[in-house]
């Protein structure tokens, strides 16, 4: 069985206006999490994934705008300077 872990939170990017471009960006995540079914809606607990183990842990790793491929704004969005 696959299992989703939904992790809610938000996003804060930092934008120089000097530089004209994304400089930095933090990935805050929620207390909460949710798991289920993978293809369904089904929520599971935990205690029926891992009944016998603690649930594992994967960091959530985020990448920063100099690690992302053209980072700058959309076309359509940008705005003429």
């Amino acid at each position: 069985m696959r299992v989703n872990k939904i992790t809610p939170g938000f996003v804060i990017q930092t934008w120089d206006t000097e530089l004209n471009r994304w400089i930095g960006q933090e990935f805050m995540a929620g207390e909460s999490v949710e798991y289920e079914q993978a293809g369904s809606d089904r929520i599971l607990d935990p205690a029926e994934i891992w009944p016998d183990t603690p649930q594992p842990c994967l960091p959530l790793l985020m990448r920063q705008p100099d690690e992302i491929e053209n980072p700058s704004p959309s076309p359509s969005r940008s705005r003429p300077t």
